[in-house]
Order: C-alpha cells, then sequence, then structure tokens
C-alpha cells in the first residue's frame, strides 16, 4: 500500500473556517510538536484565511505572525514546515528561513514560479476559480476535471520554464475553491487519472462544507466521520498527501490500513461480479 503522507493545519490567522485550528504563535509552537508526534509528516501554518467570502490580509500583516513562529522553530524542524500563502512576498521571506513548502492556494504567478524555481522547496500548485471573496459565487465548468487538469498541465509547464523541477511540484485541485459539490466529487473520483501524470497529489478536505452538505451538518465540528471517510477514499486510490485538521485520527486510520494491506490477498474467484459494491 502506497504511504499517505498527513500535512496538519494550523492557522494563525483569527479568521478560520473551523476555529480549533486557530492558535496565536505560541499555542502553534506547541501544536506543531503534538501533530509531529501524531504523525505528521509537515505542518502547514497560515496566515491569511482562504475560507469562501474571506477578505485579503496583506503580506505585511501575514510576516508579523510568520516570522516569529519561523524563529522559535530549530532550523532542522523548518524544513517541514508549509506556508500557506498566495503572496511572492511572504514566500520570499519565508523560505530565506529553510522553509520547506509553499501552499498557494492562489494557483500562482509568474513572480511565485520564479521563486520557487530558485529554491529547492516544494510547491503546491492548486486550482482555484476566482478569488476566496467571489470564488463560491455559482462556479461553472463544462468539464471540471478536463478543465483542471488543462489547467495542472498549463500551469506546470510554466513553473519548469521558470526553473521548478519536477520533484518540487504537487497538484492539489483545489476542492472547495470555485466547485459546487458535484465538482468537488468529481474531482476526488480523478485523483488517479490526476496522478498518472507523475506529479505528487495533495488533498485538502477537511472538515469542508461540502461534506457538511451532504452530511446535513452546517457546523464543521460535526463533520469528522465525513471528513474520516472522504480521506480513507483518497488513501486508497494512491494520494500522496492528505491536508488534515485531525492527525491523531486519521495517522490510526492509515496504520490499521497499512496493517490490514499487510495481510491482503486476491479476491477468491467468483461466478458473480463482485468488483461493484451496491451502497
Amino acid at each position: 500500500m502506497k504511504k499517505t503522507d498527513l500535512w496538519a493545519i494550523i492557522n494563525l490567522s483569527p479568521d478560520s473556517f473551523y476555529a480549533p485550528s486557530h492558535k496565536n504563535v505560541s499555542e502553534a509552537m506547541q501544536v506543531a510538536a503534538d501533530f509531529f508526534a501524531a504523525g505528521a509528516s509537515v505542518v502547514d501554518v497560515g496566515a491569511e484565511s482562504t475560507k469562501p467570502g474571506a477578505k485579503p490580509v496583506a503580506a505585511d500583516t501575514q510576516l508579523a505572525s510568520l516570522l516569529p513562529f519561523l524563529e522559535r522553530m530549530e532550523a532542522k524542524a523548518r524544513t517541514k514546515v508549509s506556508i500557506d500563502t498566495r503572496h511572492p512576498e511572504v514566500a520570499a521571506k519565508v523560505l530565506v528561513t529553510g522553509v520547506g513548502f509553499i501552499n498557494d492556494v492562489s494557483g500562482g504567478s509568474d513572480a511565485m514560479y520564479r521563486i520557487i524555481g530558485e529554491t529547492n522547496a516544494g510547491y503546491v500548485l492548486t486550482h482555484s476559480k476566482g478569488d476566496p471573496e467571489t470564488m463560491q459565487k455559482n462556479p461553472e465548468y463544462d468539464d471540471v476535471v478536463a478543465e483542471v487538469e488543462a489547467f495542472f498541465l498549463e500551469r506546470t509547464a510554466k513553473l519548469e520554464s521558470l526553473g521548478a523541477r519536477k520533484s518540487q511540484i504537487i497538484w492539489d485541485a483545489g476542492i472547495g475553491f470555485g466547485k459546487t459539490v458535484e465538482h468537488n466529487l468529481k474531482l476526488l473520483a480523478a485523483y488517479p487519472r490526476f496522478a498518472q501524470h507523475g506529479y505528487r497529489t495533495l488533498a485538502g478536505v477537511s472538515r469542508k462544507s461540502f461534506i457538511g452538505k451532504i452530511l446535513n451538518q452546517t457546523d464543521p465540528a460535526n463533520r469528522l466521520v465525513g471528513t474520516i471517510a472522504a480521506q480513507i477514499y483518497l488513501t486508497l486510490r494512491g494520494l500522496d498527501i492528505l491536508r488534515v485538521h485531525d492527525v491523531k485520527e486519521m495517522a490510526e486510520c492509515l496504520t490499521i490500513l497499512e496493517a490490514l494491506d499487510a495481510h491482503d490477498t486476491p479476491a477468491l474467484s467468483s461466478p458473480k461480479d463482485v468488483s461493484k459494491h451496491s451502497y
């Protein structure tokens, strides 16, 4: 079974859609240590909310929280930090400290791509339709999977032309970033198609509104079970990275899946077609 890495979410912005993920700098240091101990390979730290309807946060304001957090970390630990930012100015400043990844939900720009091309940092290339303030206002696609795939290929070619290597680039379909529930479900089912291009894949589904709409759960606090179900589905389909709020719970799920996989045997032959389940 392919190993799926867990990236733990820490928000230094108070305007988070899931309040428990918000921490101040002092709290974030302990939470990061706890997440690593629970099984996270990376902590993904942001200082700007990108939930639907969120207002932009200036680069200087983001840095006022991010840099003190990074300064308190040992240099080796910073390589296991991803900074969630759309701003090239923020990326440039945090990468100087030795940060390992930039998670850019905007889809990037030439300025951002040049910065990545000049470093060894990983870069999460995310598909987004519009910005957080407007992205959920009636998003439309002719073929959401084909359009997101075309976006990945076009932007990846640009990234590589500006110096980024294939090993640095991670594809994220941008679940909830300008998509309806149906769009999100189609994209989640299409992750194996995206993976065929040879780039690592990441998905962030944790406690998002599409899960709430399916389960009729308006409060993100009540979406853990739905989140785990979606994350296990992605894990079993070969996803490389899950961006999660609930590290301990998902790490335990992965431990059980790995134990089961170690004892897996080919399906017994049967005259009936058991390749499809009826739910």
